[in-house]
């Protein structure tokens, strides 16, 4: 049995990645790495990799994460400049040293010594990335957040994102965060956070629903039941809820989705569901605080 699942419409070339791989008895983190590569590669994917958002000063800085839950090993890199992959970055740090996140220069000198190839800025900033730049216009915060389970029953986790549009050079949001946006753990279940970072680092939403995946709660119900939790919470505490949007997946290779703002996708497959996309329906709507 293989199952993967990822946020938003535009990971779908992720998750037939993931049965390329998982469907030839390939392993969990191999397929969310290539998987997540794969958009990483995407002009056209305006919030992750090539072409992604650039920073307060026209810079693109990309955060990735990967995790392997049947070692409960992750790595990260974060604020890489020049570039394609951190999501490789991240597995090496993971896999090649005792650390588990390398950030800025030291996470791109340390890509460098591994051997893993750079790109030209003409080749990661696009026109598309510069006019929006230049525009002002956009504000945007989207990642790619992928779960995976491999035959074995191994499951892992992979992220990337080039993190908020127009955002003060060094911020991490919560995509190369364990607990907030990616947590996975073999014969347990995994999630992966989109949206405002910010929020979801404050509601560690990922850890919190493979926790509830633990004791017996749907993949679709735990990320229902973190979405709300965290929206709620934040408004206890006098804020104003952003963004927030869950995948889980569980040890069985059932998975689900929740959002608390409307246009939420994600995208999901497995030995016996072909890819395909999913329309959200909002828990709850951030921008009236209604209940779906």
């Amino acid at each position: 049995m293989w199952s993967a699942v990822a946020t938003w419409e535009f990971s779908l070339q992720t998750i037939e990645k993931a049965k390329e791989i998982l469907s030839q008895n390939g392993n969990a983190l191999d397929a969310a790495e290539a998987g997540v590569r794969l958009v990483e590669s995407d002009p056209n994917v305006e919030s992750v990799g090539r072409g992604g958002f650039l920073n307060a000063d026209g810079d693109l800085e990309l955060d990735g994460a990967v995790m392997d839950g049947t070692t409960m090993k992750f790595g990260v890199a974060a604020g890489v400049k020049g570039f394609e992959h951190p999501v490789t970055i991240a597995r090496a740090v993971m896999e090649h040293t005792p650390h588990a996140i390398l950030v800025g220069a030291g996470a791109e000198r340390f890509a460098r010594e591994m051997g893993i190839p750079e790109a030209d800025r003409s080749r990661l900033i696009t026109e598309q990335a510069k006019k929006v730049w230049e525009e002002k216009k956009k504000i945007g915060h989207d990642t790619i957040g992928a779960i995976t389970l491999d035959p074995l029953g191994n499951m892992a986790a992979a992220t990337s994102t080039s993190g908020a549009s127009m955002k003060t050079p060094g911020r991490v949001g919560d995509s190369p965060i364990i607990g907030s946006g990616f947590y996975v753990e073999t014969g347990v279940g995994g999630a992966a956070a989109t949206g405002w970072g910010e929020d979801i680092m404050r509601t560690c939403c990922s850890f919190r629903a493979v926790d509830l995946m633990r004791y017996g709660m749907s993949p679709q119900k735990a990320a229902e039941t973190v979405v709300l939790t965290a929206h709620e919470t934040i408004l206890r505490h006098g804020g104003k809820p952003d963004c927030i949007a869950l995948v889980c997946m569980n040890a069985e290779g059932e998975y689900g989705g929740a959002a608390n703002h409307q246009g939420f996708t994600y995208a999901c497959g497995s030995e016996n569901d072909a890819p395909h996309v999913v329309q959200v329906t909002p828990i709850i709507d951030k921008d009236s605080d209604t209940k779906g």
